[in-house]
């Protein structure tokens, strides 16, 4: 069989095309980040996971619609994408933002979002950040 008969492996889909340590230290804040505001926990969408020219880095928290609305009750619910123009939403999207991007290196755009929302506009894949793994206490290995 020749080199041009040869099959090709397929190639290794990527996690993310963000690097370490960068990915490291955000997948610690997101760690804290999911500790403090409960819900689903933060997820890295958009370009970054995709492709090696992406040009921010898109991190959602998502929680429960509940959840969301108790945290920002100046918002009108079940109408999408208004959050983006309440007062405490800007300001802590606009702090997790600037405070992720200093610690990381990278150029963060950082939401919360309600889970409906994330569900019904943003189907595509979404990879899961800051997660806890345990270990089991009677594992002697």
């Amino acid at each position: 069989m020749s080199d041009s008969e040869t099959p090709k492996e397929p190639k290794r889909q990527k996690a993310s095309h963000v690097g370490a340590p960068a990915i490291f230290a955000l997948e610690l804040e997101c760690k804290h980040l999911s500790k403090a505001f409960g819900g689903y926990g933060c997820y890295l969408v958009g370009s970054a996971q995709d492709r090696a020219d992406w040009r921010d880095v898109d991190v959602r928290l998502i929680m429960k619609d509940d959840e969301f609305y108790k945290l920002f009750p100046g918002v009108p619910r079940g109408q999408s994408g208004l959050w983006e123009f309440d007062h405490r939403w800007l300001l802590l999207t606009i702090a997790l933002s600037e405070r992720l991007s200093r610690i990381t290196g990278l150029p963060i755009d950082f939401q919360f979002q309600p889970q409906s929302h994330a569900n019904k506009v943003h189907p595509g894949q979404r990879s899961a950040m800051g997660m806890n793994v345990t270990k089991d206490v009677n594992d002697d290995e």
